[in-house]
């Protein structure tokens, strides 16, 4: 607070003066010393003063630095008159100011014919009038005036100090009793001020109070990064005047216009009242948003915003799990749940794309196959297929948190009415070792029910899967026939020797994506080389030239694969049918074990015989086959056609005759009469004799020499 107590010693270094016109002015004086220690600088402050003034288009006359700092009391009040009558009583330079003064008192009070500065305010009630005439409404006149002429002058000053902050720069008896005329001229002169400076004043109220565009601020979360999808965020308009200062008070216009990537998003405004905008608005799809804030048509400071919302994200507390399929069910029926994403604020989230994970044990710490389905919209649909009857539980996690109350832990019972793949199998040569790759596979599926009965009737042929893979990786075809008894026929056509994967399963009635795999599944079962027929061959003889009717004829069977390499085993069953001339003719096939199979058959005649060799309706290679068969002799049939023998003749003494001439005599007799004999005499001494026997029976040789009987004659020869 400035306060001078000596008008003569209080400015003689400069700074009070300085301070003086700084606050009557109300402009800062750009350079001086504010710690003068030494005489020039006390000098050099006085003279900034009197230069200032000089500025101001004040005159000064006859003093100077010098003059104040020595305490020329004269020209110091001098100087002291010449800044109230510029800054207080606002004269210019070469007016009076007394008239002018004068003449603004006569326009507020002009019932009062004030004509001077000193006897017409002495009854106290122009004072009154005047504090009234500037700022109506402090008094009642002149029901308030009382007949104590400073008791009415006390009323108007004290009035004029609490309704108008007009100060008491003299007391209500000097203007009563002892009136001073330039002292009464300057504290009148407040009350010109006092309406300059209201009318200043509303002036800048005014302008305080009037936003410019370009000098307004928008500023909070809401134009910041960070933001999310479906959590409502604000920001703060924050009205400026023309100086760049914040307005006191509201009832302005802001609108505010968002446009998001899918269209104009809404937004609420709130007026503070204290120049302050509160902007709310909840973006619902993720990308750039831009922010219009305008006044009266125009842009705010920094308008457009541009704001990148991010996607919304869900709160693993705040999330919701809710469905059958967490409250119970039945084994080999789908559970299905829903999981409703949530934000921080509870707030539903109505986008997709949030990374739940959900992982399902059954009784026996098995994990589950699961299907989440983003529905695109905040939920998700979850759905397992539970196997087992017992507890299940149930994880639902959103980056590695679990969400609401999770984990669940869900019971599951039985279902009676379809059969258990854990109970269920499946049994037949089609699933063990041994079976060909030429002949078609075949297995028998057993359903069983829960309680460990067999079904007993069909109609679920449509839950059972087989899968049949190769060793290259090639899916066999399966076929499944309902046999109408709870069992189900399968049966597979390998294509190549070696090992067989055999899938067998149980899919959920209600969601063939899910399955299980029966009791005994998988099955690797080796396939062995089968007998290809039309690579299968027969050689030897018997299918050759040169055979007879009365002679076995034998050949042989080579088995041979799809490859045409020799079958190691035995097993085939091949048949081998020959037609000759006069019919079929018997044939007798022998497995020898080792792949190959001897043929043997007698013709029955002479002539051309076709053999056909087949394999399952199939003919080998060659078949049918082509062989001329020739007449052989039949024992039964053969006949000694003729005989013979030679006679020796002799001496007496018992010596060979060497030489013919002498009379032999054959005779025979047969069953039948007598049979013609050939004799040959040789010549030397010997005689062939030949004969035809054509009957059965009993023959009597007789044979002579010069009509006697030869030795042992006659002789008997039976044919049989």
């Amino acid at each position: 607070m400035l306060k001078v107590e000596s008008l003569q010693t209080d400015f003689a270094d400069g700074l009070m003066l300085i301070n003086l016109l700084e606050i009557i002015s109300s402009k800062p004086f750009p350079k001086y010393n504010k710690q003068p220690r030494i005489q020039m600088q006390k000098l050099e402050n006085l003279t900034f003063a009197l230069k200032f003034l000089e500025a101001e288009g004040i005159k000064l006359v006859s003093i100077d630095s010098n003059a104040i700092a020595q305490g020329n009391l004269k020209l110091i009040l001098g100087l002291i008159w010449t800044i109230i009558l510029r800054y207080q009583i606002q004269v210019s330079e070469g007016a009076s100011a007394k008239a002018e003064l004068l003449e603004w008192v006569r326009s507020k009070i002009p019932e009062y014919n004030i004509n001077n500065f000193v006897g017409d305010w002495q009854n106290g009630k122009a004072i009154c009038a005047l504090a009234e005439a500037v700022l109506p409404g402090q008094m009642k006149l002149p029901r308030d005036f009382s007949s104590d002429p400073i008791a009415n002058a006390r009323m108007g000053m004290t009035k004029a100090k609490e309704n108008m902050g007009i100060p008491e720069i003299l007391d209500a008896e000097d203007m009563v009793l002892n009136p001073d005329e330039l002292s009464n001229m300057t504290y009148i002169s407040y009350f010109r001020d006092y309406l300059d400076l209201e009318a200043r004043r509303k002036e800048a109220e005014l302008a305080e109070r009037t936003p410019v565009p370009a000098k307004c601020l928008a500023y909070g979360p809401g134009l910041e990064p960070g933001n999310e999808a479906g959590i409502e965020t604000s920001f703060t308009i924050e009205a400026r005047n023309a100086h760049g200062r914040k307005v006191p008070v509201g009832g302005h216009q802001f609108p505010v216009k968002i446009a998001g990537p899918n269209g104009e998003v809404p937004s609420t405004t709130v007026d503070n009242g204290d120049g302050t905008y509160t902007v709310s608005y909840c973006p619902t799809d993720e990308g750039n948003h831009v922010v219009h804030v305008t006044h009266k048509d125009q842009p705010i400071q920094k308008s457009p915003f541009n704001v990148y919302i991010n996607p919304a994200r869900a709160d693993a507390v705040q999330t919701l799990c809710y469905g059958p399929g967490l409250e119970g069910g039945e084994a080999h029926t789908p559970a299905v749940f829903t999981i409703e994403a949530k934000n921080k604020f509870g707030d539903r989230i109505y986008t997709g794309g949030h990374p739940f994970h959900v992982n399902v044990k059954d009784p026996y710490d098995t994990n589950l196959i699961v299907d989440l389905h983003d529905n695109k919209d905040g939920t998700y649909t979850v759905t397992y297929n539970p196997s087992e009857p017992g507890d299940h539980v149930v994880e639902v996690t959103l980056n590695r948190a679990q969400v609401a109350k999770s984990p669940y832990h869900v019971p599951i019972g039985e279902n009676s009415d379809l059969p258990s793949p854990m109970l269920s199998y499946a049994a037949g040569p089609g699933l063990e070792p041994g079976g060909k790759n030429t002949e078609p596979a075949e297995f028998t599926i057993y359903a069983i029910l829960p309680d460990g009965r067999p079904k007993g009737r069909g109609g679920d042929a449509d839950l059972f899967d087989v899968t049949i893979e190769d060793a290259n990786g090639d899916l066999i075809p399966a076929k499944i026939e309902d046999n109408g008894d709870g069992t189900y026929n399968v049966s597979y056509q390998p294509k190549d020797a070696g090992n067989y994967h055999i899938d067998i399963v149980e899919r959920n009635p209600t969601n063939p994506l899910y399955y299980d795999h029966l009791k005994n599944s998988p099955v690797d079962v080796v396939i062995d080389p089968g007998t290809d027929a039309s690579m299968c061959t027969a050689t030897g003889p018997g299918l050759e030239e040169g055979n007879l009717d009365t002679v076995d004829s034998v050949f042989t069977i080579q088995a041979r694969d799809r490859q045409g390499k020799p079958i190691k085993q035995g097993g085939d069953n091949f048949v081998v049918d020959i037609q000759g001339p006069t019919g079929e003719v018997p044939v007798k096939v022998v497995d020898n074990g080792d792949g190959t199979y001897s043929v043997s058959y007698l013709p029955n005649g002479a002539g051309p015989h076709d053999i056909a060799v087949t394999l399952g309706d199939v003919p080998i290679k060659g078949s049918t086959f082509h062989v001329d068969i020739k007449p052989g002799p039949w024992a039964r049939n053969t006949f000694i056609k003729e005989y013979s023998f030679v006679v020796q003749t002799r001496d007496k003494h018992d010596v060979d005759i060497k030489e013919g001439g002498f009379e032999v005599g054959v005779e025979i007799k047969g069953p039948r009469g007598p049979v013609t004999a050939n004799l040959q005499d040789n010549g030397d001494g010997t005689y062939t004799v030949t004969y035809v026997i054509k009957d059965k029976g009993e023959y009597k040789l007789n044979v002579t020499v010069e009509g006697t009987s030869v030795k042992g004659s006659p002789f008997i020869q039976t044919v049989g």
